[in-house]
């Protein structure tokens, strides 16, 4: 604690890229200083990450780079352990193993203070017993998890004592106003996003009478991109529609293997592979249906974004998603890589406007509640505090 009475909090994200992890970083610190400013300072080291460099910087929030190459990066270690005894950091709150592993080590350098460590657990991959000893029950007082589903594996997966967990569910909708004032917020997206749909519709080249399916996210294999080229195959050669159009926003490693495979399988026609896209909330409201066929989800940042466009959204029955997406009443869910399963349902769904709509609202309401960014950010400066009253 400062001599203005305040606790010096430091968060750490090692992750190059900027994805929901990161937005969830941005998210939270923007309400933490706009609304605990009196309890806290803080303060950010990220691995040279441009982006959220700069979604910081104009927040006004203080941060610095500090290279993380890997676990054994000593020259990480010393430069974090310098930076924790000149800003006098009171609680570290880690965003991934590497940084939570380099950083605990540093805190444990410094005799002369109690650094609280707290590790966000954002992704939900089994954690390996010997590295979850280590770093997760060795090096962590308190973890956050943004799901119950993330939660349980760390009781399953390290034997972490459930009192050590607390599931904080992502910062991701909000408004300065409250609850009235968020839904008014999210009303007027919903307005802004209606008047450019059909100019969305022509960017992509979609025609008036063609439907949207759309799979937003990396191209990565955990996303299950291949369930859904499968799935079209049945509904475009099998139930013979030729009336959708699927879209593919994103980018990654697996973009060349995605795209190989539509054009083997004679897909090329029905799909249009758009990149990296800057807003994407234009081309989920411009879709029809928004489909998350995930091997593995924490939670599912694209189906909080598309619930809160009032998108009706059919997702696999994996991680974290189940806590959101309930089959038939907030969406349609499907046994994971059951291909056969999702072509069925997006065929079942794709021409009843009236239950896309109340699937659609129906999520709307439950994300509103769920995922209420001031609300969020109160019960982590909560946590906070309550970890560190010890320390007054």
């Amino acid at each position: 604690m400062n001599k203005k009475g305040k606790f010096n909090i430091l968060h750490v994200d090692s992750f190059k890229e900027f994805g929901g992890a990161q937005n969830d970083i941005v998210i939270l610190l923007k309400f933490m200083k706009l609304y605990h400013s009196e309890k806290f300072n803080i303060y950010v080291i990220h691995n040279g990450n441009k982006r959220l460099k700069s979604e910081l910087d104009k927040l006004g929030i203080y941060n610095i780079s500090i290279r993380m190459k890997n676990f054994l990066d000593i020259n990480a270690i010393f430069k974090i352990r310098n930076f924790l005894i000149k800003h006098d950091i009171d609680l570290i709150n880690f965003h991934s193993s590497k940084d939570q592993f380099l950083g605990g080590i540093a805190s444990l350098s410094i005799f002369k203070k109690k650094i609280v460590k707290i590790l966000t657990r954002h992704v939900a991959y089994k954690v390996d017993f010997l590295k979850g000893f280590l770093i997760y029950r060795f090096l962590t007082d308190k973890f956050i998890a943004i799901s119950d589903f993330i939660s349980k594996g760390l009781v399953n997966d390290v034997k972490i004592n459930p009192k050590k967990i607390e599931t904080i569910y992502s910062p991701r909708i909000y408004n300065d106003s409250g609850t009235e004032g968020k839904r008014c917020s999210l009303e007027r997206d919903i307005l802004l996003y209606q008047s450019v749909k059909q100019d969305v519709r022509c960017e992509l080249g979609v025609k008036p009478d063609e439907k949207i399916v759309s799979l937003i996210g990396r191209l990565s294999k955990e996303k299950g991109h291949e369930v859904l080229i499968n799935a079209s195959e049945l509904i475009i050669k099998i139930k013979k529609r030729n009336d959708i159009k699927f879209v593919i926003i994103g980018e990654g490693e697996l973009y060349n293997h995605i795209t190989n495979l539509i054009n083997k399988k004679g897909l090329g026609d029905f799909f249009i592979i758009s990149g990296f896209k800057k807003d994407i909330k234009k081309f989920i409201f411009a879709s029809d249906l928004i489909i998350v066929p995930s091997g593995l989800e924490g939670m599912g940042s694209i189906i909080i974004e598309s619930c809160a466009l009032k998108k009706a959204v059919i997702a696999s029955n994996v991680g974290g998603i189940p806590e959101i997406i309930r089959n038939d009443e907030t969406g349609l869910l499907f046994e994971n890589g059951d291909y056969i399963e999702l072509a069925n349902k997006i065929i079942s769904l794709i021409d009843k406007q009236e239950l896309i709509e109340k699937l659609g609202l129906n999520c709307y309401n439950e994300v509103v509640k769920k995922f209420d960014a001031k609300e969020i950010t109160s019960k982590t400066a909560l946590l906070y505090l309550n970890l560190l009253k010890d320390l007054q």
